[in-house]
């Protein structure tokens, strides 16, 4: 996992190839309609309302590095090494997805933050940590090949 501020996106370049190219997709975009492709990933806006902590809500990407960049609002994102985690379903290879279940620690994401996560990385993202009410969001998601 690699957590930082955005500006200092162009240090990781060697590990995160295409992370610069996706945030120059994201500065030129005029509108998100669905995911938009260069080579070696895709970026994706969303928006939302976070959800509470759920042990049971975890995911590891085997073909994807997901890069997390928080545009608006707050999001608590919580991680784990991959191999302290559950399985809680077989892998999807069409999602790239599998999920898993376990405990993780709580990484609090504030505008210009970014968060990359490997395929080594269990995380569940759009959290907000118990006691805290739900929050609003807008972040981008990077899908690198990993």
């Amino acid at each position: 996992m690699i957590v930082d501020r955005i500006k200092h996106a162009a240090e990781y370049e060697d590990r995160l190839p295409g992370l610069v190219r996706a945030l120059e997709e994201i500065q030129s975009a005029s509108a998100w309609d669905g995911p938009c492709r260069f080579p070696g990933g895709y970026v994706m806006r969303q928006s939302g309302m976070t959800k509470p902590e759920d042990t049971d809500a975890f995911e590891a990407h085997r073909r994807y590095v997901d890069v997390f960049i928080l545009a608006e609002g707050r999001e608590t994102v919580l991680w784990n090494r991959l191999e302290e985690m559950e399985s809680s379903g077989p892998y999807d290879p069409e999602k790239d997805k599998q999920p898993l279940r376990g405990q993780g620690s709580a990484l609090e994401m504030r505008p210009g933050m970014f968060c990359a996560l490997f395929p080594s990385d269990a995380h569940s993202a759009c959290r907000h940590t118990e006691g805290q009410p739900p929050a609003a969001y807008v972040k981008y998601v990077v899908k690198l090949e990993a």
